[in-house]
């Protein structure tokens, strides 16, 4: 009866762990391409309606325990939504640029205009840090009416080697 007691109060102690995570997997440069492009199919059929339903905190679109999530700008430069930071929200950010001078969002237009999507390496600090790290970021041009956008989703240390050895197809910027 005890050890009866016992295992099921291990089994609670475990189940209780786990709540809170979501079983979230990791972030890998798969999932952000994967959810960028579902992103992107969702602006695509339902355009500025499909903004609130990515930017939901308990949506598909944050993915990864949190660290993954999806930012929309336009190709003037002005971010339209941003689940993170929604100060940024309507802000230009064409003269935003990472320690190497990389012009991050410049880049990310310049990349999906010139290929429909592709990869965008630059430096940036974690969350909480100030020192900058690699970032990688996956960018979809999306259209819907008159309207364009492009979705996009990053993660830190990863490479363009390593994007170039994960999908050699794919665009990759160089500056």
């Amino acid at each position: 009866m005890v050890r009866k007691i016992v295992v099921t109060f291990f089994g609670f102690f475990i189940a209780l762990c786990f709540v809170g995570t979501g079983f979230s997997e990791p972030l890998t440069p798969q999932m952000c391409k994967e959810k960028v492009m579902a992103a992107a199919k969702l602006l695509e059929s339902e355009g500025d309606a499909a903004i609130p339903k990515i930017k939901a905190e308990d949506g598909e679109f944050r993915f990864a325990g949190g660290e993954g999530y999806i930012w929309i700008h336009n190709l003037n430069n002005v971010m339209v939504m941003h689940p993170i930071k929604p100060s940024l929200d309507g802000k230009p950010l064409g003269d935003m640029r990472d320690v190497n001078g990389v012009y991050l969002f410049t880049a990310m237009n310049e990349t999906v205009e010139a290929h429909g999507s592709g990869w965008i390496p630059y430096a940036w600090p974690k969350p909480g840090q100030k020192e900058s790290s690699p970032k990688i970021s996956y960018c979809v041009l999306v259209k819907h009416g008159d309207k364009e956008y492009v979705a996009g989703a990053g993660m830190y240390d990863v490479t363009a080697e390593d994007i170039k050895k994960l999908f050699p197809e794919d665009a990759i910027y160089e500056d």
